[in-house]
């Protein structure tokens, strides 16, 4: 799942310091690659994560390009041996 959802940029969650925004994936196998897209379908970015532990992920809300995503639904995809599921968020200005 995707800790805060939705993701209002400015409630200042996880006493995040100003454009310094993250988004938590939590509940992921050890070892998995995350997709992130615009509703439309327009890939965003790709998180890999590989940790025997920690079933946390974090994204800093900006895509491939190091540009802030802009505000609205997104959907995600988690992909691991044996695993895929699929699910969105949103982010609030």
């Amino acid at each position: 799942s995707v800790v805060p959802n939705p993701y209002i940029v400015s409630s200042n969650y996880f006493n995040e310091s100003p454009g310094n925004h993250l988004l938590r994936f939590t509940r992921l196998p050890k070892k998995c690659d995350i997709s992130i897209y615009t509703i439309s379908g327009e890939f965003v970015t790709s998180i890999s994560h590989y940790d025997s532990f920690d079933g946390n992920e974090w994204w800093d809300l900006r895509n491939g390009n190091g540009q802030e995503v802009a505000p609205g639904l997104y959907i995600y995809v988690v992909e691991s041996s044996g695993y895929d599921h699929i699910g969105k968020f949103a982010v609030v200005r």
